[in-house]
């Protein structure tokens, strides 16, 4: 009867997190010196922030019941990520394990605080806390600036322009005009799964709910970054002759657009599809 009850034996939450703080020291000494580094991306520490504003302010109201059922087995998911980085560590870079701990750390949370076992938009937030964004520019900047120089090109090409993509080039009767990094879209993205994760958390989202708001997301900052290139074409291409300023006034106001249609569907999502498990109030 003692070894079928050992598993409903949790620790206490501020102790397990105390030993996972511990465990993932390593992780900790090399994020502070990313975050320390002026070359860094200082955005991951808004993302972390907020993580602990709302895992602090918000707590689920599902009940004490369902809060304990989540919390029974709490320390499970988060012993079985800890081996998994321990089993990695010397093969796995630190970005990687970077993303299990935090994962581990996201689990405990969430058992504890917000009665379930993974809380999406708590987990979201912490992982767009890591310094990703060089990584984020490497192995994504090129092909979303294909994705998006494809159908800028369609969209120009029914405006009446005889524009033909080459790469990330597009190119109008010989005038190249080259989709630039920020064209691809990668802070965009960042910022706009930011967003979505943290309104998960604040309305209360559930899993289902999240998934879809953050796909929406995706498709959104997609969109914008097509129609922002494409209105940048025709200051690059000289056929507007308008103040340099205009560059990066451009990208604001479609960022701006972006930001509210993030929202607005947000709203929309929250409101009129039906409820799923939620994973906080």
């Amino acid at each position: 009867m003692r070894n079928r009850n050992v598993l409903h034996r949790n620790p206490p939450p501020l102790l397990l997190l105390a030993l996972q703080l511990l465990a993932f020291w390593p992780v900790w000494r090399w994020y502070a010196a990313r975050v320390m580094d002026p070359s860094g991306e200082p955005w991951g520490l808004l993302a972390l922030g907020t993580a602990v504003l709302f895992c602090g302010w918000k707590k689920s109201e599902a009940g004490t019941t369902a809060m304990a059922g989540a919390a029974k087995y709490a320390w499970i998911l988060p012993t079985l990520l800890t081996l998994l980085y321990t089993a990695t560590y010397p093969l796995l870079p630190p970005l990687l394990r970077a993303g299990i701990a935090f994962t581990a750390i996201a689990c405990t949370v969430s058992a504890y605080r917000l009665g379930t076992p993974l809380h999406l938009g708590t987990w979201g937030r912490l992982l767009g806390s890591l310094p990703i964004m060089p990584s984020l520019q490497f192995y994504l900047g090129y092909p979303l600036r294909t994705l998006v120089a494809a159908p800028t090109a369609l969209l120009l090409q029914l405006t009446g322009f005889a524009v033909v993509r080459e790469g990330t080039l597009l190119n109008w009767g010989g005038h190249l005009i080259w989709i630039d990094a920020p064209c691809s879209g990668i802070r965009a993205l960042w910022a706009g799964l930011y967003l979505t994760f943290a309104l998960a958390s604040f309305y209360g989202l559930g899993a289902w709910k999240t998934w879809l708001a953050a796909l929406l997301s995706l498709l959104a900052v997609i969109l914008g970054n097509i129609l922002r290139s494409a209105a940048l074409f025709y200051l690059e291409a000289g056929i507007l002759a308008l103040p340099p300023w205009t560059h990066q006034g451009v990208g604001l106001v479609t960022f701006l657009f972006t930001t509210i249609f993030i929202v607005g569907f947000i709203q929309r999502i929250r409101k009129e599809i039906p409820c799923d498990t939620p994973l906080s109030s």
